[in-house]
């Protein structure tokens, strides 16, 4: 038997599950969702854009059985986001599906719902052939907590086509860890290809204290094409303008030139963020740097300079 079809087996007694639950009990499951516009503005154009649409459902049948699906529009391009089911204890949970899977600071929340105007740039390059961080898998994934120890493991296809939520193969595999010591988190992660031909190696932190929040991940690759890269995020959040906040992120990526050599990026970014309200966010940005031109992600978005980004969004 594939590894396509024992995971179509999978997500099928999954789904007939849930619903038999929701049967069962006789109860219609909960729903909600939140919609997102992302417009922004750059020194690359004359005026402002829309950047992106995001739209995310969360339905749950019960205190273990969930589902979840989210989408997304560039203009030209759109697809799914995530798409999957999801069974949750007391101590850990499984889902399977259109994921992204957990490794750093991964979702959603976390690239988008801050100060700093881009992703981190290490999380946009590929790191090890054609595989980066900031992208969709197919699979599998397990967490299980201890304490202070959270532990989870993922067997995915890292290649998906925009609206794929199957996986046509269980090429890759994940191991990441968290663990917290006060005000201080410690995470751990390794990917894998399944013949051990291309890994990512990395390590995170997150340091909060009152009106401050440190962040900071790094990562290499190991194998063909090979990149590394880091950065550090500071967040204030001042005390007499509650719904702003001052933001701040140091990066470095390095890749391999064509010459055999290391190409060097370095980006500073100052921000700043106000939440007008439950609907409406804005932030004003001034980034400068060394050698931008060897990350693509970073051109195309004119990071060196002044930019700016508003977020509109509904909840339902």
């Amino acid at each position: 038997m594939t590894h396509t079809s024992c995971f179509g087996r999978f997500v099928g007694i999954c789904c007939l599950t849930a619903a038999c639950c929701q049967v069962g009990a006789q109860t219609q499951p909960t729903v909600n969702g939140v919609a997102e516009t992302y417009w922004f503005a750059d020194n690359n154009v004359r005026g402002a854009y829309e950047q992106l649409t995001w739209a995310e459902i969360k339905a749950r049948v019960d205190r273990h059985w969930s589902a979840t699906w989210s989408g997304n529009d560039f203009g030209s391009i759109s697809g799914f986001d995530e798409s999957y089911v999801r069974y949750e204890t007391d101590t850990g949970s499984l889902r399977a599906g259109r994921l992204r899977t957990s490794f750093g600071y991964s979702d959603w929340s976390e690239l988008l719902y801050n100060g700093i105007n881009h992703r981190p740039l290490v999380r946009e390059a590929a790191l090890v052939g054609k595989t980066r961080l900031d992208r969709d898998d197919s699979g599998a994934e397990a967490s299980a907590n201890f304490g202070p120890l959270q532990l989870q493991a993922a067997v995915i296809d890292t290649s998906l086509s925009r609206a794929q939520v199957g996986p046509d193969s269980l090429d890759h595999s994940t191991v990441t860890a968290q663990y917290c010591i006060g005000s201080i988190i410690f995470g751990a992660e390794g990917l894998s290809k399944t013949d051990f031909s291309e890994k990512i190696y990395g390590g995170s932190f997150r340091y909060t204290i009152p009106h401050w929040l440190f962040k900071g991940e790094y990562f290499e690759g190991v194998g063909p094409g090979n990149a590394s890269g880091s950065y550090i995020d500071a967040t204030y959040r001042i005390p007499f303008l509650v719904r702003s906040e001052l933001c701040a992120r140091f990066e470095e990526l390095h890749t391999q030139a064509y010459d055999g050599g290391q190409e060097n990026t370095q980006l500073q970014t100052l921000g700043f963020r106000y939440i007008f309200n439950k609907n409406l966010q804005a932030n004003l940005n001034y980034g400068w740097g060394q050698e931008l031109e060897y990350s693509g992600y970073a051109n195309n978005l004119g990071l060196a300079g002044w930019t700016a980004r508003v977020m509109f969004q509904v909840q339902f």
